[in-house]
């Protein structure tokens, strides 16, 4: 491809006269019009003036002009106009330079007007110095998919799942029980409105039975995940039901004839609970039996029966001989699918904290049987009003006196330090809806704190104003037998009556915390996703929730963190909403991707290692290949090689290094020290343009470059900069945990002592080199680090290379 010499038309458009007044604009224009590349150099008196645009245009369509720099401040929609306008000349966006001197501190008041002159021609220098380096890019499509899968049928995923089907999008349910609904579906009532979680289960169910674009996968795993966001390819294995789901009527022959009968403690339904009893004797009542064949739980969707094989005796074939619609095939075996999809949602869901590892607060679970967990005490609120007939002629209208305890192992250093925020809620309904079925029932509440967010302390208030219903302020310190009474006496300090309280319970509800369901420790590990110290998938909690640091795979619901279920269903959609851009038939990528120079590059894996969304593979030489459709395009990869073989698009190493070479290290006089910024975009590049829209005073010493992020920084641009004779280099990013590339400022500082020893051995000061967190309103923090750093700067006197450079040149 021939090289072009490039063709630059500067034009500088001064609105509201501040760079007139701060500055020499004339000598300006005289210095750039002589410039090497530079056609046309020019104040703007009008911009939108048409005679002025078309007089711009023609020079565009002449070719006499091949790119543009325009100094000055530009709004985004002003940047995103001009480029619109000129679009139709044939001038890619790409080749537009905008130098902002306002946002460099230029205009401040109380500098010396030739001291922001020099700086000024140093900037439009380097911008200049850059736009000799710039390229038309295109934006790359890639084949894709517009299918989406879902693992885990619960309230979140059935809900997300119907809204794609509504757009139009292949939708695939993974679902490792043998039914749909998850926990929702073994919920007595909804809070606030203590409706039938049923209701709105069935509701989006039936919807999606309807839909043709919908296949269910129940009894399913994901075993593997190959390809890119857009075109994934997802393996899943589906367990033999041993009932042909489409023969099977649910007649309930083959029921009626298994010999096996097993309790509801064992099998499948273990699963739901995190290995602890779903429906548990109490005083007899709640326990219910199986058998080996029987609908899907824990909702009967898909209607067919399932059968627990490995209860059934060797030979017996007793449900095969009596099924009317010979639906039973006992040979069915595992069977594989490979699924092309676009996009991968996890709602996976939560487990219960298993209360026998809470056995230092002594509350009796799993010793007593009238102690039972709030999950369990929704099977039993449900039991009747669900068409179940306890046995014994056991009713709910036998309880008199119900305790129930809060933080049962939650806010807990031994256990779980985090509040799961639904417990408090859940408790009320569960006393209100109590309180509406056995009017005449007592219940004392066990408390730390009442944690009611939202529209949920109507329901407390409401619960507070019920006869019957005392709150006690601490946690019980002792939990015992009465007795042979089958009774528990409960002893506690209520630090609001300032007295010890004793209660006689019929029955005592430990409220336990949400942890990440098992499901999502499978995921975590098929798919390698990063979690945090709960054991929830990690994300940038604030900005990004619905992310899973690998792009293309998205988390909602309570695989995400604790929360109620308009939350989960909420947070779900979210992460649907994210997902669409990956099923529209292809993936549109920016040309700003980071590009590898195989003949620099030495295979040391840095940049595999280092990159947060894992967004490079092998090739079949042993080189790093880039996945275009997982890259963020953050530049971590090109701050962290340390050969400089990579390079971001329109970001390239090539072109920083021209703008740190075009700067006059001098510009502010030989003994004033000079210092080079790079700024994250994200964070401290807008505490610095913060800064001046408050007219702070911002020391003409500093000049900047905007990063995308500050990990993106190669050590070799400090290097240049330092030994181009700046006196002080400052890389300024996101504080820890904040950053939008997960860990890039912690990628720089990890290389800092790589850059020591370089400093070192050019006999420079490492303390030279500073690296600071700013925040997006840091203005006043980030005018204190210039003054600060300046007046360090003037201690260790002047950058030796700036004399060998005046020397040289």
């Amino acid at each position: 491809m021939k090289k072009l010499n490039p063709k630059v038309g500067v034009f500088i458009w001064d609105q509201g006269g501040w760079l007139a007044r701060a500055i020499d604009l004339d000598a300006l224009v005289k210095k750039f019009t002589k410039a090497k590349v530079v056609v046309r150099c020019e104040v703007l008196n009008d911009l939108w003036s048409t005679a002025l645009l078309d007089l711009i245009k023609k020079d565009l369509e002449a070719g006499q002009v091949d790119r543009v720099m325009w100094v000055g401040r530009f709004t985004s929609y002003q940047i995103k106009c001009i480029k619109g306008e000129l679009a139709s000349t044939g001038l890619n966006p790409y080749l537009h330079e905008w130098c902002d001197l306002e946002e460099q501190g230029i205009c401040v008041e109380g500098i010396e007007p030739g001291v922001q002159t020099c700086k000024a021609m140093t900037l439009i220098q380097m911008a200049l110095a850059r736009t000799r380096l710039l390229e038309p890019l295109e934006p790359m499509e890639l084949p894709g998919s517009n299918a989406v899968l879902i693992i885990g049928a619960g309230v979140a995923g059935l809900h997300a799942a119907l809204s794609f089907v509504e757009l139009g999008k292949r939708v695939y349910l993974v679902e490792k029980q043998s039914g749909v609904g998850g926990k929702v579906a073994l919920l007595s009532r909804f809070y606030p409105r203590l409706c039938d979680p049923r209701c709105g289960l069935e509701f989006v169910l039936h919807k999606l039975s309807e839909s043709d674009l919908v296949g269910f996968y129940t009894l399913s795993n994901l075993i593997s995940l190959d390809g890119s966001p857009g075109n994934f390819q997802a393996r899943v294995q589906k367990q033999p039901r041993y009932v042909n789901e489409v023969r099977c009527n649910t007649c309930g022959a083959c029921v009626d004839a298994c010999p096996v009968e097993l309790s509801w403690s064992s099998g499948v339904i273990q699963n739901l609970t995190h290995k602890t009893k779903i429906l548990k004797g109490v005083n007899g009542f709640l326990q219910s039996t199986r058998k080996a064949i029987h609908p899907s739980i824990p909702m009967a969707f898909p209607s067919a029966f399932l059968i627990e094989k490995e209860h059934c005796p060797p030979e017996c074939r007793e449900c095969e001989k009596v099924c009317p619609t010979q639906a039973v095939e006992l040979n069915q075996s595992p069977l594989e699918e490979i699924l092309r999809v676009g996009a991968v949602l996890i709602t996976t869901g939560w487990d219960p904290y298993p209360l026998s590892k809470v056995v230092e607060k002594d509350f009796g679970y799993g010793l007593y049987p009238n102690v039972i967990s709030n999950f369990e005490m929704e099977q039993l609120l449900g039991s009747e009003t669900q068409g179940q007939s306890p046995p014994s002629g056991f009713s709910l209208s036998d309880l008199k006196e119900v305790g129930f305890i809060q933080c049962v192992g939650s806010r807990d250093l031994k256990h779980l330090k985090y509040c799961s925020s639904v417990c408090c809620s859940a408790t009320l309904k569960q006393v209100l809806y109590l309180k509406e079925q056995v009017p005449d029932v007592n219940c004392y509440i066990f408390y730390q704190d009442i944690r009611s967010p939202g529209f949920d302390e109507d329901l407390y208030l409401r619960v507070r104003l019920l006869d019957g219903v005392v709150f006690f302020r601490d946690l019980p310190t002792t939990v015992g037998p009465e007795g042979d009474t089958g009774k528990l006496n409960i002893i506690a300090n209520d630090i609001v009556l300032g007295r010890n309280v004793e209660v006689s319970l019929d029955l005592l509800v430990l409220a336990g915390g949400m942890i990440p369901s098992e499901g999502s420790q499978e995921v975590a590990r098929v798919l390698n996703l990063p979690q945090n110290q709960y054991g929830f998938f990690e994300s940038h909690l604030q900005c990004h929730p619905e992310e899973s640091q690998r792009t293309g795979i998205y988390v909602g619901g309570c695989a995400r963190e604790p929360m109620n279920v308009a939350q989960s269903i909420e947070s779900s959609h979210r992460a649907a909403m994210k997902a669409l851009k990956y099923l529209e038939g292809t993936v549109q990528v920016e040309p700003t991707y980071p590009v590898l120079d195989k003949t620099k590059c030495d295979q040391c894996k840095r940049c595999m290692e280092e990159c947060p969304f894992s967004s490079f593979v092998f090739d079949e030489k042993g080189f790093p290949s880039l996945d275009l459709a997982k890259c963020r395009q953050c530049g971590n990869c090109m701050g962290v090689c340390p050969l400089v073989a990579i390079s971001l698009r329109h970001n390239t190493i090539k072109q920083m290094a021209a703008q740190v070479a075009a700067i006059n290290s001098s510009f502010i006089g030989s003994n004033e020290p000079v210092i080079l910024a790079f700024l994250c975009e994200n964070g401290a590049y807008k505490a610095a343009q913060f800064a001046v829209e408050l007219g702070l005073s911002i020391p003409p010493n500093v000049i900047f470059i905007k990063v995308p992020c500050a990990g993106a920084v190669n050590n070799a641009l400090i290097a240049d900069a330092v030994s181009s004779g700046i006196d002080g280099v400052l890389i300024a990013g996101c504080k820890d945990g904040q950053c939008q590339y997960v860990w890039g400022n912690q990628l720089v500082r990890k290389r800092s002592s790589d850059l020591s020893d370089k400093l070192k051995m050019m006999m420079i000061e490492p303390e030279r080199i500073r690296f600071e967190d700013l925040e997006i309103r840091d203005a006043g923090k980030y005018v204190d680090i210039l003054t600060s750093y300046i007046e360090d700067l003037r201690a260790m006197g002047p950058n030796p290379f700036k004399f060998i450079k005046q020397f040289l040149f």
